[in-house]
């Protein structure tokens, strides 16, 4: 066995598989194949899912996040046992985000 520049224990790499013209063709063949196999495959995926997520009820999530532009008119039923009365949101809360107080906090020196 003859040194080749490799300490003792370590392994080579094997050399590279030198192919042939018809057999380089053949392996591009293949490749292009396998490529369009996985692309058919993500495009396949990607599609069942948007039919999916855009198939379901009046797209049922979308309510209670944006009722005005879901084109709802009515709210949704109140559950068993619950009265009107109960139902309504308090009266601090309004539909216009809070402005933020123009108060700064003084920033605490730290101990020393």
């Amino acid at each position: 066995m003859s040194d080749d520049g490799v300490k003792k224990g370590g392994e080579q790499f094997p050399e590279p598989a030198h192919l042939d013209d018809a057999a380089r063709t053949a392996q591009k063949r293949r490749n292009l194949w396998l490529g369009l196999a996985l692309l058919g495959f993500v495009f396949l995926v990607g599609l069942t899912t948007f039919v999916r997520l855009s198939g379901s009820e009046d797209n049922k999530a979308n309510f209670y996040y944006n009722m005005n532009e879901a084109g709802q008119d009515e709210a949704p039923a109140l559950p068993p046992g619950m009265s009107p009365d109960q139902a309504v949101p308090p009266a601090n809360l309004s539909p216009e985000p809070a402005a933020a107080d123009a108060t700064v906090d003084e920033e605490e020196a730290p101990e020393q």
